[in-house]
């Protein structure tokens, strides 16, 4: 492809560059091209990155990856969470009621402290306050919680 079309780029001319460029970059993943004849320095730039991720597969992270809203949380995490939740929330509390003033940032702090007194990750804000408004913990963690809060056995 000749790259001299690209060095002073009008607006009609882009859609045909970012075709040039995708080239490249489909060229740069074929471990049987050199790209020998790539002249333009962008055209050479997108090649040599597409190279390096062809050449360099990607290793499994060392570490699992984790959401935010609990669903990878270690079981202890969840029911400390969840503990310090229902000892904030009401009994008489419904989904889709808004919290009293403070009370989901007292759930926060209770689940941090006894997160890091058993050596757990402390939770983040928004993990509590998703968990707050789901409005019922998972069922494993129901029958955790059974004896301490028999309503939601209900």
């Amino acid at each position: 492809m000749n790259a001299a079309p690209f060095e002073t780029i009008p607006a009609w001319r882009i859609a045909r560059l970012r075709t040039a460029l995708r080239d490249a970059e489909q060229r740069g993943a074929s471990l049987d091209d050199e790209g020998h004849d790539l002249l333009h320095r962008a055209l050479r730039r997108r090649f040599v990155l597409a190279r390096e991720r062809a050449k360099n597969v990607p290793r499994l992270p060392s570490k699992p990856k984790t959401t935010r809203k609990g669903r990878s949380f270690p079981h202890l995490k969840l029911v400390i969470i969840w503990r310090a939740i229902l000892s904030c929330r009401s009994s008489a509390w419904k989904h889709g009621e808004t919290a009293p003033f403070g009370t989901i940032r007292r759930a926060h702090d209770q689940a941090v402290a006894v997160c890091q007194a058993a050596g757990l990750a402390p939770p983040r804000y928004r993990t509590v306050y998703v968990l707050w408004h789901r409005g019922v913990p998972p069922a494993d963690v129901i029958t955790a919680l059974r004896d301490e809060y028999p309503s939601l056995v209900e």
